[in-house]
């Protein structure tokens, strides 16, 4: 004799009623505390098999595209050099533009105040927010490295790195003694 799955008494006829969304088989008594589960049309003949999976439809090949030659990221990203004094062009243009810092950041997309430091020197802008203040601000803030080495103001500190060991010897050597 089966058994109701909420109250355990055992009984002669079950009911399928949904409590509190689980479906249960429970006794007359019991069912009233849920709504009944309609029972599902079951077609007579017709044996339901397993899922078969469409067969897949090739594809046409296309012909692949030439690859590009892959520069060396040297050639692609050109060193530049920020001009010396930066944060007094910045603050004359943002003045003559009749810009507010904050007005200045939020159109570059940093904080007033890294645009104040970047203003009084205290902070040095990285390429990508000197391209942002350029651009604003309609000034020129970097040079292409090849720029400033043609017209003979050679930087004793090369862009892309820092001060070596080959650079200090090198102006030990060239430096006169006295």
């Amino acid at each position: 004799m089966p058994t109701c799955e909420v109250c355990g008494r055992k009984t002669s006829k079950l009911f399928r009623v949904i409590i509190e969304g689980a479906e249960l088989s429970v006794c007359m008594e019991c069912s009233r505390l849920g709504t009944p589960v309609k029972p599902k049309l079951r077609r007579r003949g017709v044996v339901k098999t397993g899922y078969v999976r469409p067969t897949p439809v090739p594809r046409p090949l296309r012909p692949s595209k030439p690859k590009k030659a892959v520069r060396s990221i040297e050639e692609t990203v050109e060193a530049y050099t920020l001009v010396e004094n930066y944060g007094f062009i910045v603050k004359e243009a943002r003045e003559r533009m009749g810009m507010t810092l904050k007005d200045l950041g939020a159109k570059v997309g940093e904080k007033a105040s890294v645009i104040s430091k970047v203003e009084q020197g205290k902070l040095k802008p990285d390429n990508a927010l000197a391209k942002k203040l350029e651009h604003v601000l309609r000034i020129r803030l970097l040079i292409p490295s090849s720029e400033v080495e043609d017209k003979g103001l050679k930087t004793s500190v090369k862009p892309s790195g820092g001060l070596t060991i080959g650079d200090v010897l090198r102006m030990r050597l060239t430096k006169p003694r006295e």
